[in-house]
């Protein structure tokens, strides 16, 4: 016991050691399982959106589209990969995640003050730990956009670090310029995103002593950052997006889909068991806010408030409790867990420290504690995900029907959606349009179809549960005449759209969000008289498979 504690206090090194040895591999196994889950409803929207974007179309003009261009690029990005496959989305995701864990942990010895000649190892242990909280995310609920977001926030915060800890002014303005960069992307995908950025700022007003270079030129530096993920954002638009009406439509989406469900702040927090992951986030939160006051960290320690803090405004804000909302949160936990350690670490790295052995070993305990914590969440959520490994070992298995049925979820169905895409790929040709009526454009990705109206989302044609609310929000007189005003503008655009080009066929999903009708059809007739009736003059039924009803043009039928 005596040989533990003289190493534990003499030799900081330990702490991460000891994270690494109890949890690194259950981590990196259960982050590999997840690569072999298929894709959900978000993932395959930004699809649909990437391939067609690919392939000519203009967002926000050839279809609507609820969000902004950063996941877009990224999706774009990840295809021209190989990421049309799912498996090979899932595990170029993970690697651009791991990697920002990885290189972002360097850093974190810095935040608490902590000199250090392994920095590989918090490298190894950031891994660890930040891995084993992604795992706790579903198949469903990983590979998330907030998730990518998550990642770039603590990549700026990890740049900021640097500025903050080192004496060379040119390597300070580099790290700064590098962490608006890198701070500013998430805007581009989620507004909301702005409050970390604000929350940066004040860290850096707060410590501005230890910067070495004037509060002027470090904003300069952070804004041409800003600036450049701007450009880039903007450039990206201008070529493949069309810029005044991305602009118009992301203007109406608060109004058009805010109140959709809309949850309380109780509810937020009872929902989906989130009170577990929220109050998990605000123990490790208060923890590392007793470390800063009781070992007087430096206070650029406090970047590690930034993502949870950040995490539980956007959260709460959105107000839908779903859980992929909560990456931010639980990837800061695990950072600002990673700090404590670190900050004791550094307490008994100095002689003078009052009982500096009895602090040192509990520092060790603590150590063991977070480790054996990430090995437990990892190997649970392995043995939960080992049954897709097996499902999925091949190309394939991942093909077969046995495959997707590994993947049950209330609202989609990812085996009728091949089955009825590949039915009407083989019946269309590859310049003939489809439109759909529910939530999966998805469908329009696996059949490689382009849609034939602008209008790719059944919210924009059925509002009921816009005009129903949630307990969070309900529309008020002026709203709703709003949204029935804009239900009808969308049937006239599909209708204008559709009788100038029919499309090959429509496709209408049963138990689509967010009103879940039983049946599509009926549901479409009721609320778009005008478009059913032009179905049924041209139209004929096609083939049912399971959820998804295909109406065919006449002569495409008789092909």
């Amino acid at each position: 016991m005596e040989r533990a504690r003289r190493l534990a206090s003499r030799a900081p090194w330990v702490y991460p050691a000891l994270v690494v040895l109890v949890a690194l591999g259950p981590a990196l196994y259960a982050v590999y399982a997840q690569t072999f889950a298929t894709l959900g409803r978000d993932h395959g929207i930004f699809q649909y959106v990437a391939w067609a974007l690919r392939h000519g179309e203009r967002a926000y003009k050839d279809f609507h589209e609820i969000n902004g261009p950063l996941p877009h690029a990224y999706f774009m990005g990840m295809q021209l990969l190989g990421g049309e496959d799912e498996h090979t989305f899932r595990t170029l995701d993970t690697l651009v995640l791991a990697t920002s864990w990885t290189v972002g942990s360097l850093t974190i010895p810095r935040w608490a003050g902590l000199t250090t000649t392994r920095p590989w190892l918090w490298a190894l242990a950031g891994l660890a730990v930040l891995g084993a909280q992604y795992t706790r995310y579903d198949w469903w609920h990983s590979a998330q956009r907030e998730a990518l977001y998550a990642a770039l926030v603590f990549a700026s915060l990890a740049l900021q670090s640097i500025a903050h800890t080192t004496k060379a002014p040119r390597a300070a303005t580099r790290a700064l310029l590098a962490a608006g960069f890198f701070g500013a992307l998430p805007w581009f995908g989620k507004p909301p995103c702005a409050v970390f950025a604000v929350l940066q700022v004040l860290v850096a007003l707060h410590d501005r002593a230890s910067l070495p270079l004037s509060l002027r030129r470090a904003g300069a530096a952070a804004g041409a950052g800003i600036a450049i993920a701007g450009a880039l954002m903007l450039a990206f638009m201008l070529a493949f997006e069309d810029l005044a009406r991305g602009v118009a439509m992301l203007a109406k989406v608060p109004k058009l889909h805010h109140t959709i469900w809309n949850e309380t702040l109780i509810g937020s927090y009872r929902a989906y068991r989130n009170s577990v992951t929220l109050n998990w986030a605000a123990i490790s939160l208060g923890a590392f806010l007793v470390t800063y006051r009781v070992f007087r960290l430096p206070r650029r320690a406090l970047l590690a408030v930034v993502l949870p803090v950040g995490g539980l405004l956007v959260f709460f804000g959105q107000g839908k409790a779903f859980p992929y909302h909560l990456h931010m949160l639980t990837l800061g936990a695990g950072v600002a867990q990673l700090v404590v350690v670190a900050a004791i670490a550094r307490v008994v790295q100095d002689p003078e420290t009052p009982r500096r052995a009895e602090v040192a070993l509990a520092g060790a305990a603590l150590a063991l504690g977070l480790g054996a914590k990430a090995c437990v969440e990892s190997l649970h959520c392995a043995a939960l995900d080992r049954r897709w490994m097996s499902a999925g070992a091949t190309p394939e298995l991942r093909r077969s029907r046995a495959y997707f049925e590994a993947f049950g979820w209330g609202d989609f169905f990812a085996n009728d959606l091949r089955d009825a895409a590949a039915y009407v790929a083989f019946k269309t040709t590859p310049d003939e349009r489809v439109q759909i009526y529910g939530f999966d454009p998805y469908f329009l990705f696996l059949a490689k179809r382009k849609s034939a109206s602008p209008v790719l989302y059944g919210f924009e044609l059925n509002v009921d549960a816009a005009l129903e609310g949630g307990p969070g929000a309900r529309p008020d007189a002026e709203l709703s005449q709003w949204l029935r005003d804009y239900r009808d503008e969308a049937e006239a655009l599909v209708l204008a759209t559709v009788e100038a080009s029919p499309p090959a066929a429509f496709a209408l999903f049963d138990r689509a969000p967010f009103t879940f009708p039983p049946n599509a059809e009926k549901d479409f007739a009721a609320h778009c008289p005008r478009l059913f009736a032009f179905l049924e003059r041209h139209y004929e039924r096609g083939p049912t498979f399971g959820t998804v009803r295909l109406w065919m043009r006449h002569d495409v039928m008789a092909r």
